[in-house]
């Protein structure tokens, strides 16, 4: 059997290895250090810094499928609405 081929995610636009190829929205604000009242979200493109564009929220008990190079954004809740 070949080595696991390891998954480098960014969040916060820094590089992290997923320890494990499905992780919740809090294991992956918890692998950033990342406040966990904060909202977790998914850049889907190049982010609009006024309406969000398509980036998808994650809630803390939503499982997500990881691939290398996924971004993700620890924002403050205050920021949306």
């Amino acid at each position: 059997m070949g080595k696991e081929e390891e998954i480098t995610i960014l969040i916060n636009n820094r590089p992290y290895k997923a320890p494990k190829p499905q992780m919740t929205g809090r294991e992956i604000k918890e692998l950033a250090g990342g406040p966990l009242e904060y909202l977790l979200v998914l850049v889907v493109k190049a982010p609009d810094p006024v309406a969000g564009g398509d980036d998808e929220q994650i809630n803390d008990d939503q499982v997500k499928d990881l691939k290398s190079g996924m971004h993700f954004r620890i924002v403050n809740p205050a920021t949306f609405g």
